[in-house]
Formats: structure tokens, C-alpha cells, sequence
């Protein structure tokens, strides 16, 4: 595994898709999760559980071990604080100089979705998101937080061989 400085905050499609890509490299992810380079707001988790019981499963495991892997909001009133700013600059429609796209709330989860979370703690913990969802990368951008798909996480964090050009578990 190379070596990591940037901590990354994951969404559940994110999360979901390593895990679809790469399911022998659990360890990998594990080895992040437990070096404190992955966090997983609480509104992830309960997204995860809704839509997959062995990765549910796997996180909750994993968080037993590792307390700060799932931040939970209300835990701190910062978080909470940004979260709400968030969904209400960024809810119902995102401007991108003058021109409109759907909030984060325009998701299947509606304000049930934890897009808002995902911005917020990467912002308020200094963190890199990581999302391929179009809402959650404008938000980011509009309010300075870096963001990367799933598949730049997985090249930076050595799940593939960029030199090879292969998935490094092949």
C-alpha cells in the first residue's frame, strides 16, 4: 500500500462500488479505515444498511475497532452546525455561476440522503470527499472541498497499478 497523508471522507455509492470492484482487497480498505485515512458519516452507515447487509456488516465491524472511522453528526455541534448550512445553500438547487442544478435533495434518498454529511465533514475535518455524484462535487467545489471519484480514490490508494494499467489484485 503507498503511503497516505489524505484522509478521505467516503458516500455510500462510493463505499459500495470498492467494495462491487474490489471485493478481495477488503483488507486494503480495512488497513485505511483502521490508519484513520477513511471516515463514514453516520448518514452513509445507515444508507450502507439500508442497501447492503455483508458491507453493513463489515463496517460495523471494522468501526469496533476503530471508534473514529463513523463520525457521528450531533457528536459535534460544528458538524451539525455546517451540515444545516450545507442542505440549506445546497438542498434544493445548486448555482454554478447563475446557472441552476438539482440539490443534493433531487437524490432517490431525497432529505433522507447524507450528501450534505459527506461535504460537511470533509470540510470541517479537512478531508478529501469522495462521490461521483454530481451534487456532492459541485457542493464541494462551490464551498472549497476537494473531491474525487471512487476510481481516483482507488488509484491513490493503491487498489489498482496505474503503471500496469491493472486492478492490483490480478
Amino acid at each position: 500500500m503507498t503511503e497516505h497523508k489524505e484522509v478521505y471522507v467516503l458516500d455510500s455509492t462510493a463505499l459500495i462500488d470498492i467494495n462491487k470492484h474490489f471485493p478481495r482487497q477488503n483488507r486494503k480498505l480495512r488497513q485505511l479505515a483502521q490508519g484513520g485515512y477513511v471516515k463514514i458519516p453516520e448518514g452513509v452507515f445507515r444508507e450502507i444498511k439500508r442497501k447492503t447487509d455483508m458491507l453493513s456488516n463489515t463496517l460495523k465491524s471494522w468501526s469496533k475497532s476503530n471508534p473514529d472511522l463513523i463520525i457521528q453528526i450531533s457528536g459535534m455541534q460544528i458538524l451539525a452546525n455546517k451540515l444545516v448550512s450545507i442542505e440549506n445553500k445546497y438542498g434544493e438547487k445548486i448555482l454554478v455561476a447563475n446557472r441552476p442544478y438539482s440539490g443534493l435533495w433531487k437524490s432517490p434518498s431525497g432529505r433522507k440522503s447524507a450528501d450534505g454529511q459527506v461535504i460537511a465533514v470533509a470540510k470541517v475535518l479537512g478531508c478529501t470527499a469522495v462521490s461521483d455524484d454530481r451534487a456532492i462535487r459541485l457542493a464541494c467545489m462551490l464551498e472549497g472541498v476537494p473531491c474525487i471519484g471512487w476510481t481516483e480514490f482507488a488509484r491513490r490508494t493503491g487498489f489498482i497499478n496505474p503503471q500496469l494499467g491493472l486492478f492490483s489484485h490480478l
